[in-house]
């Protein structure tokens, strides 16, 4: 294995164990399913919908249930294992990845995508805690807009309705 198939795996276990502990401190058994769960959690790069969960269990676990899923979802969310990213309540996902960095939410496809860059978290945290005097023990940052493919599918709306009122207008 290559060092970043190492630090992948390593990364994916060391979320395992934290989801898997989180829920056995809030008191609830390790079962079958709500491992299943914590799993897919801590082996995707996505930001799942609960329904996606659901969805993407449901073959490989039918004993499975949504209320099972919706359940585990919550109670990591409650206890601060993963981040509700909410857009109204259709559009609810889940953050998985605890390490720093900014989600790319696009608001017409809902697809949200990490950016790795450095976008200047560490120097932003140093200068509250210098003017302020807060300590910042972790970071959420969240860049809405719209992908470049919604990007350029909205553009190509626009050309063709001016198109169409350029064809249906009085001359």
């Amino acid at each position: 294995m290559t060092n970043l198939t190492t630090q992948r795996a390593t990364n994916h276990t060391a979320k395992l164990d934290h989801f898997l502990h989180t829920l056995q401190q809030a008191g609830l058994r390790l079962t079958s399913q709500r491992r299943a769960i914590c799993e897919y959690l801590a082996n995707t790069d996505r930001h799942p919908s609960a329904y996606q969960v659901f969805e993407a269990l449901a073959t490989t676990h039918p004993d499975i249930s949504r209320a099972t899923v919706y359940n585990t979802l919550n109670t990591l969310q409650e206890l601060g294992a993963i981040v509700e990213l909410s857009f109204g309540s259709d559009h609810t996902h889940y953050e998985t990845n605890p390490e720093p960095h900014v989600n790319l939410i696009c608001l017409r496809c809902h697809r949200i995508v990490d950016y790795h860059g450095d976008p200047g978290i560490d120097a932003l945290a140093q200068r509250v805690l210098a003017e302020t005097g807060f300590q910042t023990v972790a970071a959420k940052i969240d860049l809405i807009g719209f992908c470049d493919e919604c990007r350029s599918q909205r553009l190509q709306e626009i050309r063709e309705l001016a198109k169409s009122a350029t064809r249906q207008s009085p001359q």
